[in-house]
Formats: structure tokens, C-alpha cells, sequence
């Protein structure tokens, strides 16, 4: 039987956005902004009703800049995730002109521009879960990278011997690359390319992790795993839906598909991304 978790940290209510409700926030104002928000570092993203006027906005990002300190930028997320790269355009709203995020996250820092490279603040728990998970010497590789933070929180909190990153977005990896550089980690090799081309982006190595923290696509890219991998290899592989089932089935029609004997020893929740939607963290074993 497998036991499903979940996750102590909620995709709709980031602590830190309850903190700064308490101090700022009146209930209009709260119901103004239920739409969404993220806080990165310097930069506060907000997603407005579709009817608040630009003045109410405005006022409500001055009063995040009175109140939070190291907020420098307030911008407006003006249209939805989109695209295989995952990316959001946004508005600039008030304070410092920039669309280029620092942030920091369990003793980690990362640079981004927050319209060009996909990076979710509400995953922080997960990397650092994930990590704690990796065994002394363990070579690792993550897929879906990023600006690298799986790579990056899992090098500074696990003795893993050489973690491998492999991302499609250019941008994305320019910033990894420069985010490895500003953690002073030797141990973490970035590659831009296509998953589905993995087998011409890297030499032919089996790893003992693959950690798969994958967009919200059609395609799992479980096939494109499989020869990455030996016996007990764990796989962290996550998706998206409502109920536990239909995920567990599709990774295991894969898996035998594919060949391949698996043994999933974890399920759990991983956040809310919608009214009953959850991503989903699978964790797998290769047998």
C-alpha cells in the first residue's frame, strides 16, 4: 500500500504573504488580491482581479514597499503561464525598474528575471526535502532545471558527488550558471538541451538520483529516463491532477512499457496549483 503525504507548504497561502496581510491588509484590500502573489527576494509579483482599477493597484503596491523593506519592485503578473519554458510576462507597477529577481532560499541564492525563467518560491520545502533524501557520494541528475535551484539547494544540503542539471531555456541556464558560481559550488554542471534529446547531451552514465521536478505538459519523459538509470536508482518524479490514482497508473503503464520494474515506496502532495488540482511528487525505485 502506498501512503500519501502532504506537503507542509500550501501553493495558495505562502506564509510570508499571511505576514505582511496582518501588518497592511484591510479585508477589501484582501479580497483584492486573493487572485495571487509571490515574493522573490527584491521582487513582489501580485495578480489583480480582472476589474481593479490601476489606482487601487498602485496603492496596494506602495503599501507592500512601506512594508517590506527588501522589496524594491512591485510588478504586475499581466498574463498566465505559458509555453513549454513555463514563463509569465508581467507589469512593471512601482519602484525600482527591473525585471531581475535575488532571492534567497535555505541558506541559497539565486538570480533570475522573473519573466524569462520559470521559478516557483512556494517549491522551497520540496528542494529542501529532496535533498535531504540524497546519500554521501550519490551522483544526481535534475532535469527540468531551471535557474537551478534543485541543483543548487541539494549540492549545499546533501554530500552528493556530482550533480548534473539539464535545462531547455537558454536564459535559464545562463542565470544557473551564474547562481552556481555566486553558491561557490564545485560539484554541479549545468547543460542546456532537450530532455527528449538527453542520450546526445550527456554521456552514457547511470545515476543514482534523477529528480524530475517537470512543467505541468502532456509528456511525463519518463522514457527518456530509463537508460540513466541501474538497479535502486530513485527517481523523484512529479506531476499534475487531482487524484493520487491516474498519476501512480501512468507512471507504472510507463515503466512497463518501457521494460522496466519499479517499486513506488512514496506518494505525496506537493501544493495546490488550483481548486482541486494538486502536483504530485512520486517517488520511485528502480528494481
Amino acid at each position: 500500500m502506498i501512503k500519501i503525504n502532504s506537503s507542509n507548504s500550501h501553493e495558495s497561502e505562502p506564509r510570508e504573504f499571511k505576514e505582511i496581510l496582518g501588518a497592511l491588509v484591510q479585508r477589501g484590500e484582501l479580497e483584492m488580491i486573493k487572485a495571487g502573489y509571490d515574493f522573490l527576494g527584491n521582487v513582489a509579483i501580485l495578480k489583480f482581479p480582472e476589474k481593479t482599477k490601476i489606482r487601487e493597484k498602485k496603492e496596494f503596491a506602495k503599501k507592500i514597499l512601506n512594508e517590506r523593506k527588501n522589496v524594491e519592485t512591485v510588478l504586475e503578473k499581466a498574463e498566465k503561464v505559458h509555453g513549454r519554458l513555463r514563463t509569465i510576462t508581467t507589469k512593471f507597477l512601482m519602484g525600482k525598474k527591473t525585471k531581475e529577481a535575488l532571492y534567497c532560499e535555505s541558506g541559497c541564492r539565486f538570480k533570475l528575471n522573473v519573466d524569462t525563467c520559470y521559478f516557483s518560491p512556494r517549491l522551497s520545502n520540496e528542494r529542501l526535502e529532496v535533498a535531504g533524501k540524497i546519500k554521501k557520494n550519490d551522483s544526481v541528475l535534475v532535469l527540468f532545471s531551471g535557474v537551478a535551484p534543485f541543483p543548487i539547494v541539494i549540492a549545499k544540503h546533501s554530500q552528493a558527488k556530482k550533480i548534473v542539471a539539464v535545462e531547455l531555456g537558454r536564459e535559464c541556464c545562463k542565470y544557473a550558471k551564474e547562481n552556481v558560481k555566486l553558491n561557490k559550488l564545485s560539484n554541479v554542471e549545468i547543460i542546456q538541451g532537450d530532455v527528449k534529446k538527453l542520450d546526445k547531451l550527456i554521456k552514457k552514465e547511470n545515476f543514482d538520483v534523477i529528480v524530475m521536478p517537470r512543467p505541468q505538459l502532456k509528456d511525463s519523459f519518463l522514457k527518456y529516463i530509463w537508460k540513466f538509470a541501474k538497479k535502486n536508482t530513485k527517481v523523484y518524479y512529479y506531476d499534475f491532477g487531482k487524484d493520487a490514482e491516474e498519476i501512480i497508473d501512468k507512471v507504472l503503464l510507463e515503466a512497463k512499457n518501457a521494460g522496466k520494474n519499479i517499486k513506488i515506496f512514496n506518494f505525496k502532495k506537493a501544493g495546490e496549483i488550483a481548486p482541486y488540482k494538486y502536483r504530485w511528487r512520486v517517488d520511485l525505485k528502480i528494481l
